[in-house]
């Protein structure tokens, strides 16, 4: 594997101003392919299976290649941008703030925001009087963007941290940005989650307190479910198969629902997207020998998610 995030656009030594998609590389193209932001060479991996899961084609730094000190494509410029750019739009107490170091990732900032929001809903629903009421969706509004700078700050981070293949990448993520949880440092592992920890994130679950990120691959479109009592909008991801030693097997799956068919519409079967929130499990004996294990998140802000390519 090589240093620096997977990337899914590129360049080519032919036409260095043209970006290409990792979609619309041609076989013939595949030679002098280079990195979006510098010069360094690079390939294009396929699509392919890995311990039963699809992975989508992508691309890395090529044997022996370095990107530029200041390249996008590597992860103290990408924290760097993503602060940047964050400070510059959140209106209240910044998400990720500046240490002596490095970053702190104040977790407890997006769960104040979450709990403003959800007050300042209920306020402006229950209110009776229309000139009230109107004041009240104009705080409701507020709190609902800054809520969303929020959760784009905390899925843009996770999303860096899903781009990373190499161990001295992790290393230097978690040197960078310390997270922060009722004045406590809590860990990368206990923070993200890709496909292959999901048995840890199901057997911590009860105890997590904080938003957790999550990465998963789309199964499905979404599907639209009514019944009696509810209506609402689901997502499913590929599952994590789990052998046990007699031989049954457990089905981590990761679930998403909301109330709103525009926060799932985008995405296809195959994409890879991140998801900042709550877990809330629940086991599904199945048939004999196999069970599910469910990984729900509850989807409130459309910002929850992000596709890593994006």
């Amino acid at each position: 594997m090589a240093e620096g995030l997977k990337m899914f656009y590129a360049r080519h030594e032919r036409d260095k101003s043209r970006r290409i998609p990792v979609a619309e590389i041609e076989q013939s193209d595949k030679k002098g392919l280079i990195c979006e932001f510098c010069d360094a060479k690079i390939d294009c991996v396929k699509a392919h299976q890995r311990n039963g899961k699809n992975i989508s084609a992508f691309l890395r730094l090529h044997k022996n290649e370095s990107h530029r000190s200041n390249c996008g494509n590597i992860v103290k410029s990408a924290i760097n941008a993503l602060v940047a750019h964050s400070q510059s739009i959140e209106d209240g107490k910044p998400l990720i703030d500046n240490g002596e170091s490095n970053f702190i990732f104040r977790m407890n900032v997006l769960i104040d925001a979450t709990l403003a929001s959800k007050k300042a809903k209920i306020a402006m629903d229950e209110e009776i009087n229309p000139e009230e009421k109107v004041r009240k969706r104009i705080r409701y509004q507020k709190a609902e963007k800054c809520l969303s700078d929020y959760f784009n700050t905390a899925t843009g981070v996770a999303r860096i941290r899903s781009k990373i293949e190499e161990s001295t990448d992790k290393k230097s993520l978690s040197d960078l940005v310390k997270i922060v949880y009722d004045g406590k440092q809590i860990s990368w592992n206990d923070f993200f989650y890709d496909e292959e920890r999901y048995p840890v994130l199901f057997k911590k679950a009860d105890k997590i307190k904080h938003p957790v990120a999550i990465l998963i691959t789309v199964k499905h479109q979404q599907k639209h479910v009514k019944t009696a009592k509810n209506e609402f909008y689901s997502l499913n991801g590929d599952v994590c198969v789990l052998e046990n030693e007699d031989k049954t097997k457990d089905y981590f799956s990761p679930a998403l629902t909301c109330n709103d068919e525009t926060f799932f519409e985008k995405f296809q079967p195959g994409d890879e997207i991140v998801i900042v929130g709550n877990v809330r499990i629940t086991t599904k004996p199945w048939i004999e020998g196999k069970t599910y294990k469910n990984l729900n998140f509850s989807i409130i802000n459309k910002k929850q998610i992000t596709r890593i390519k994006d």
